[in-house]
Order: C-alpha cells, then structure tokens, then sequence
C-alpha cells in the first residue's frame, strides 16, 4: 500500500430507504475501477452495485441499512479508509396519508363523468366468470353427445334423473 488511506468526505444524499443512489465523495478512492475492493455502508457491503468514477467519486446504491452508518471505502492501493460523513439508512413505508408511485390503469372503466361513480363490475356481464350459465353455447347438445357417447361420463349426457 503507497498511498494514503481512502477517506470519505460527502454523501448526496445523506438519508435514503434501501437502494438510494448515492454520490460518494472524498479523496484516495484508488486509480481505476479495478482499484475498488470494498463500499461498505451502515455495516451492509455495496460494492456489487458502486461504479468508481474517479479517485475522488464513488456512485452506489444503498443496503438494508437502518439508523446512521459509516461510509468506508476499501482499495487496493490506499487499504480501509475512514469516514467524516455518516449516511441515515430507513425503512420508508407506504400509509393512507403519504403518496406512492402506484399507477392505477383507470382506462378501462369506461367515460364516468366526474361526479357520477360508476362500477367496474358494470360493464361486464360477469367481470369474474363466476356464472353457471354461460351466455352462449360452444357445442350443441349432439355435439356432446357424439363426443362423450363412448366415455364413461355417457351416462351422465343421456340419464334423465
């Protein structure tokens, strides 16, 4: 080891649930990408998914972390490194008061007017298919008859109970 530790000094940004993109900067984070041993953050290794950019710029994605961690950078040329930031891993939950990226395919509902509500199920006969009778007849009864005359569930065609 010829250089001097990695040292972290900047996180953008700075809190995140699992898998926020981070912009690690500091300074000693090795020559090149080949360089790069080890992106730990909060205690859970990230390096699988860091992307050195140069030796003072790390892009990356956090664990599942929770609670403040340090960030420490490992190379081969510099070995551990310190942090002077700490990075604020949660988990971020979804509730009735708070907005999420859920995209509801409203388009086949048909043309409610704003104020009027209209149902799902009311533009289906039967949106579940859950009726015993079916709006149309695929094979007549002699087709049935001719297909089953031979199998064991005959009987069942032609008994009149």
């Amino acid at each position: 080891m010829g250089r001097d530790p990695p040292k972290v000094t900047g996180l953008s940004p700075k809190e995140g649930p699992p898998g926020t993109r981070i912009i690690v900067r500091g300074e000693n984070f090795g020559i090149s990408a080949n360089d790069l041993l080890s992106c730990v953050i909060g205690g859970v290794e990230c390096v699988f998914q860091a992307e050195w950019q140069s030796s003072s710029k790390i892009l990356c994605r956090s664990g599942n972390n929770q609670g403040p961690g340090d960030v420490i950078i490992t190379t081969k040329t510099g070995g551990r490194g310190t942090c002077t930031v700490q990075f604020r891993g949660y988990v971020d939950t979804v509730g009735p008061t708070k907005d999420s990226a859920v995209w509801v395919d409203d388009s086949r509902f048909g043309e409610a007017g704003r104020n009027q509500a209209q149902s799902p199920t009311a533009l289906v006969e039967d949106p579940l298919a859950l009726s015993d009778e079916p709006s149309k007849c695929i094979y007549t009864e002699e087709q049935l008859l001719e297909m089953f005359q031979d199998g064991e569930f005959a009987h069942f065609l032609t008994s009149e109970d």
